[in-house]
């Protein structure tokens, strides 16, 4: 069983530069380490997702489209978040 992984949130409203941060943050991710990225996207498109598609080695990326996590989309992340730990 997984404990004491590292999470952090970046949340906030569209436009604020969520995406741009995590951008960066996976371009200067140390090598030895292994990421996993769950996107919560508002729409049925994923724009988010695409824009930070990689093929770099230790980075997982899974996504829950279609509205938001607190409201809506509770299963669907739960699922999304196993998913992605089981990939990661």
């Amino acid at each position: 069983m997984l404990q004491n992984i590292p999470t952090h949130v970046i949340g906030g409203p569209l436009g604020a530069g969520k995406t741009s941060l995590i951008k960066r943050l996976l371009a200067q991710k140390p090598a030895h380490e292994r990421w996993a990225v769950l996107i919560n996207e508002f729409g049925q498109i994923g724009l988010d997702a695409a824009l930070l598609t990689t093929t770099a080695d230790g980075i997982a990326l899974g996504e829950v489209a279609g509205g938001c996590l607190c409201c809506v989309n509770g299963v669907p992340f739960q699922i999304g978040l196993g998913r992605l730990l089981r990939k990661a």
